[in-house]
């Protein structure tokens, strides 16, 4: 081979080698810049937001302050409290007197929670009462009241907290709680289903005595007859004089 030609070729091989090296290193370059599998990309947009806003939330613990029984006909004050402090105790020494704490486990929640309580209008009426705030910074004293009126007796009154956590981007957090308590009968409420219901025990006494009285005229008439059929018959001399 002529050895212009041998130059040539050289030059050519070198640089084919040279611009597979580069894309080579460009290939692993692009491949340094992949995350890890494991690795969990920052949110974005909307998420991003909620996810930001979410971490100035803090986690306490939240309880039940109920009477272990209620009873029925009588308006009673239950309670759903969110951390603790002093002047959270004294509110429930104040204003829950009698009742016990029931946990409900941690949750979180923010400078500002609206709480509302909800059960069967069948069952219950619910009026709210009062709500204590007396959270400064990181110190968590929350407390809602309600007045708990139950309509009847039960041994398993449900009772549900919606718990509503604004957060700073303006998206709210809920939590749900329930309460289940039982509800018990009084002599009152007793007296009052039969008076309430007089005309329905009436009907009913009516309808006993009216079958007690057929029973007994049923009753006499059988005697009645027997006695007649046991009569003796008149002797012949009788009967001649």
């Amino acid at each position: 081979m002529h050895i212009g030609t041998r130059a040539l070729l050289a030059v050519a091989t070198a640089v084919a080698v040279a611009t597979l090296a580069g894309c080579g290193g460009d290939t692993g370059g692009d491949s340094m810049q992949q995350p890890n599998p494991g690795q969990v990309a920052p949110g974005t947009g909307t998420f991003k937001d909620i996810d930001t806003a979410a971490r100035e939330l803090v986690t306490r613990q939240a309880y039940w302050q109920a009477p272990a029984v209620l009873d029925v006909e009588r308006t009673q004050r239950i309670g759903l409290a969110v951390g603790e402090g002093e002047k959270l105790t004294q509110k429930i020494n104040a204003m829950l007197a009698g009742t016990k704490p029931t946990a409900l486990g941690r949750l979180e929640v923010g400078p500002t929670v609206k709480a509302t309580l909800r059960g069967n209008t069948e069952d219950v009426e619910i009026t709210p009462s009062e709500s204590v705030n007396a959270t400064t910074g990181s110190d968590v004293q929350m407390l809602w009241t309600w007045l708990v009126h139950p309509k009847h007796p039960t041994d398993d009154l449900l009772l549900t907290a919606y718990l509503e956590v604004p957060l700073s981007n303006g998206h709210v957090i809920t939590h749900e709680v329930a309460l289940s308590v039982q509800v018990r009968r009084t002599m009152a409420y007793t007296v009052w289903q039969v008076v309430t219901h007089w005309g329905t025990w009436s009907a009913v006494v009516t309808s006993i005595v009216g079958v007690v009285s057929w029973l007994l005229r049923r009753r006499r008439k059988k005697q009645g007859g027997a006695q007649q059929e046991e009569a003796p018959e008149p002797s012949v001399a009788n009967v001649a004089a």
